[in-house]
């Protein structure tokens, strides 16, 4: 019996301190992040909050991704004006039921606001077999005939869809599903383009800015 309440205490000791390993790792890499976003936000000249905003947060509350979960969170949040537009990089997480377990959801998204845009509210995402099953029991997905690719790779959603058959045009269209699982979502003047679960590195940052302004450009021809 003693030999076995010692191995137990080893037991326990040992998984608290792997435990405690992990959480130091995920912090030093997670502050490290958050060290190199603050550079590379003042090389591109923008504000830089490691904790998000609250006002961003209310901006983002029309999108369908911050709809979702619990437990939002903005990190790393680099704002300012870039092209003539108000741009906001940052990380995004939140928590949904996965199973058994609770999964949590991290991305980097790219918020523009711009006053040339005047978008329906709208979502689209790449369409995976889930959504395929929710079509087949009502739930709306907005295809095009003209294109089928697109029809079958993205599930795009919104309340009135003859704005957003009239703002997804031919070329729009084959712009997006040239693109690789890229998702978007427009409201008024605003646009958040992201691919989910996909944390931009920090030397990927500006690549991904110029991803985000060409989506943007389209939607601007679009418009």
């Amino acid at each position: 019996m003693k030999g076995e309440f010692i191995f137990n205490i080893i037991t326990i000791v040992f998984l608290i301190f792997i435990v405690g390993s992990l959480i130091l790792v995920f912090w030093r890499m997670g502050k490290k992040r958050t060290e190199q976003f603050a550079l590379i936000s003042a090389e591109l000249k923008l504000n830089f909050f490691p904790k998000g905003t609250t006002s961003l947060f209310e901006r983002l509350k029309p999108f369908h991704l911050f709809s979702k979960g619990w437990s939002r969170k903005i990190k790393n949040l680099m704002e300012g004006e870039a092209n003539k537009v108000e741009l906001a990089i940052f990380d995004y997480q939140y928590t949904t039921h996965g199973g058994q377990h609770p999964q949590t959801h991290r991305q980097s998204l790219l918020f523009i606001r711009s006053p040339k845009l005047n978008l329906p509210d709208f979502s689209l995402r790449p369409e995976n077999v889930f959504h395929k099953i929710g079509s087949a029991f009502g739930d709306k997905d907005i295809d095009f005939e003209t294109h089928p690719i697109f029809s079958k790779s993205y599930l795009l959603r919104g309340d009135n869809e003859a704005a957003i058959r009239g703002l997804f045009n031919n070329e729009l269209l084959n712009f997006i599903q040239s693109q690789q699982k890229i998702s978007i979502e427009g409201s008024s003047d605003q646009l958040i383009f992201y691919r989910h679960k996909n944390r931009v590195k920090p030397e990927e940052v500006e690549s991904f800015m110029e991803e985000g302004f060409q989506v943007f450009d389209q939607f601007l021809r679009s418009t």
